[in-house]
């Protein structure tokens, strides 16, 4: 991943963390990893606990952002997810894995699109 991708990426999570807090969110971990994936952001949102998959891009382009979140990427955040709970000693809690997509729009102001409950484990 290139310096600029990074940055990207940083940039939006920030955003994102912001964008979510606005919406009743209480962020508790930022960009957690286990051996096998990483998680952007860990929230809480009401009795949820909520692992939060970030994309953002500089324009929308060919379809959703969240047609990113392959089934790999989401098979590593779902491994993050697993190690967080298992290390955290969290049982019999409802969990949902969200997405949020960040992209400027062809006038340049800033879209930013929440999926809840993007996907699942199955």
């Amino acid at each position: 991943m290139g310096i600029e991708s990074y940055q990207n990426g940083r940039q939006g999570e920030e955003i994102a963390e912001k964008y979510l807090e606005q919406n009743g969110y209480r962020i508790s971990e930022r960009n957690y990893r286990s051996q096998q994936g990483e998680v952007d952001l860990i929230a809480r949102d009401g009795d949820f606990l909520v692992f939060v998959e970030v994309k953002n891009y500089s324009f929308r382009c060919y379809g959703s952002p969240a047609g990113a979140v392959t089934k790999s990427k989401r098979q590593s955040i779902i491994h993050a997810a697993r190690t967080y709970l298992y290390k955290n000693g969290i049982k019999d809690m409802a969990c949902r894995f969200d997405v949020v997509t960040i992209y400027r729009r062809p006038d340049g102001s800033r879209a930013i699109e929440l999926y809840k409950n993007a996907f699942t484990v199955n």
